[in-house]
């Protein structure tokens, strides 16, 4: 070798000597063997503490040749004062460490949100393992264990089915709202905006439903089902929306990118049947009088999917009937929707607070204390543009048809 390039040779030595003898690999490295991965967690309020409750993946159920009598995943439970208590003594029970980087979903039942979340989400919120995407719900008539505990149809891994159903709930059914632990840390922190989560409960034979047997057969004895958001004061759980109020929720958040709503035909009986294709919501802060009031501007397409109803889309006058209806529907839907949550909570979920605080940053110093009651006095106006684009491949309703057409 030259000496030229011998001596290139020992400088790249001695450059790379340093990097080889630091970087000697992950500090925190853990093998598959030696930990258990979570999916979902259940958070319950037991005794004056809490019970813990994780699905975990069983490894040796994830081949191909993965035995039929053999759940893919196992539900572990402990009880202790603190949440991470009660995940460190689950492994008295396991032979193995929880590892959370999985984590899809988090439950937690509807005591704890009444007495406030705060505390038993510290750990979520703190802990670096668990990454900032999983969702979080709450348990309605029953414990987050026993949700767990459901085998589920769609999923061999149950957890993977509450959480894609959560997801498309939300993308195609309006009264679903998909609240990640990075969303519910910024409503629990920022002033003008209250936390919201959306409920799931149970429905069936639940017994039966946590047994093997409720997938063996073409209809389940159990099931879940994603119903109704929860509105919060601060940490603290006030009530649930129905489903019209938790749609208006959707809309004025700008979560609806598909969903499926019904209007009465104008003038007669029956009802049509729109499939909502794009929906756009802006808010408009004003001061009127030297009070708040917000101006909502939401536009709407959609398609119709259903007409039971006498009318020939033919003509130009029923055309626009059926989408004046349909713009009507829309805007009390919003408009009590937004009524209710004022009067029945006086909490601002819609974050109208931040618009204000954007637009009027002086006066909103003076408002922030007393925010929610000035929010529950509020004068809210709704405008809707609505637009009716796509009839199917039929024009009329096809009763109103005859042989001869």
């Amino acid at each position: 070798m030259k000496a030229g390039n011998l001596k290139r040779a020992f400088t790249l030595l001695w450059i790379c000597l340093p990097g080889l003898v630091l970087l000697t690999g992950c500090w925190d490295r853990r093998e598959l063997n030696e930990v258990s991965v979570a999916l979902a967690a259940g958070i319950d309020m037991v005794d004056g503490g809490y019970e813990v409750t994780l699905q975990v993946v069983d490894p040796s159920q994830m081949s191909r040749n993965r035995s039929a009598d053999r759940s893919p995943t196992l539900i572990v439970s402990e009880k202790d004062l603190t949440v991470y208590e009660a995940i460190r003594k689950i492994t008295t029970k396991a032979s193995r460490k929880m590892y959370a980087g999985h984590l899809q979903l988090l439950i937690l039942d509807e005591k704890i949100a009444k007495q406030g979340i705060r505390e038993a989400l510290d750990l979520f919120f703190r802990d670096y393992e668990p990454r900032p995407s999983f969702n979080i719900v709450l348990s309605r008539g029953y414990s987050a264990k026993d949700i767990l505990s459901i085998v589920t149809p769609f999923e061999v891994l149950p957890a993977a089915d509450l959480y894609k159903s959560l997801q498309v709930s939300e993308r195609a059914w309006a009264p679903t709202a998909a609240v990640n632990v990075v969303d519910l840390y910024q409503m629990l922190t920022k002033k003008g905006l209250e936390p919201v989560l959306t409920g799931i409960t149970l429905i069936g034979d639940v017994d039966k439903g946590k047994k093997s047997d409720n997938v063996k057969q073409q209809t389940t004895y159990g099931e879940y089902q994603y119903k109704g958001i929860g509105v919060f004061r601060d940490d603290k759980l006030l009530g649930w929306l129905n489903e019209s109020d938790s749609k208006a929720y959707s809309y004025v958040m700008n979560k609806v990118s598909s969903t499926v709503g019904k209007a009465k035909c104008p003038g007669g009986e029956g009802e049509f049947a729109v499939e909502v294709t794009e929906a756009k919501s802006s808010m408009k802060p004003m001061l009127v009088g030297g009070k708040p009031e917000m101006h909502i501007k939401l536009s709407v397409e959609g398609n119709i999917g259903e007409v039971t109803c006498a009318v020939d889309l033919k003509k130009e006058k029923d055309y626009l009937a059926l989408e004046q209806a349909g713009r009507d529907t829309i805007h009390h839907i919003v408009d009590s929707g937004i009524r209710n949550s004022q009067q029945l909570y006086g909490v601002d979920i819609y974050g109208f607070g931040i618009a204000f605080h954007r637009k009027f940053p002086a006066q909103w110093h003076l408002w922030e204390k007393d925010w929610n009651s000035r929010f529950k006095e509020m004068h809210v106006l709704v405008e809707i543009d609505y637009h009716l684009r796509k009839l199917g491949k039929i024009i009329s309703p096809l009763e109103s048809l005859s042989k001869s057409e």
